[in-house]
């Protein structure tokens, strides 16, 4: 049920166990980079995203191509 109706996203956390725990419950395909501004920092968020240990491609995912299919938006934003 999770995997078919939920999204979860990064905002609040930066903690890469946590994101790599909601990847493995939900799939990668459910998970969305984002930053809760102005309660959080655009750069810090950045920083950590661009570090997190996972793979390229779950970060191309995570970071844009989640969003792209979620919202209709073209994929080469």
């Amino acid at each position: 049920m999770l995997r078919q109706h939920f999204y979860v996203t990064t905002s609040g956390n930066f903690r890469t166990i946590a994101m790599r725990n909601a990847m493995e419950e939900i799939g990668t395909d459910r998970v969305l980079f984002s930053v809760d501004y102005p309660f959080e920092s655009m750069e810090e968020g950045a920083t950590w995203f661009d570090a997190a240990e996972i793979g390229e491609n779950d970060r191309d995912n995570i970071g844009r191509r989640n969003a792209a299919r979620l919202f209709n938006l073209p994929n080469n934003l």
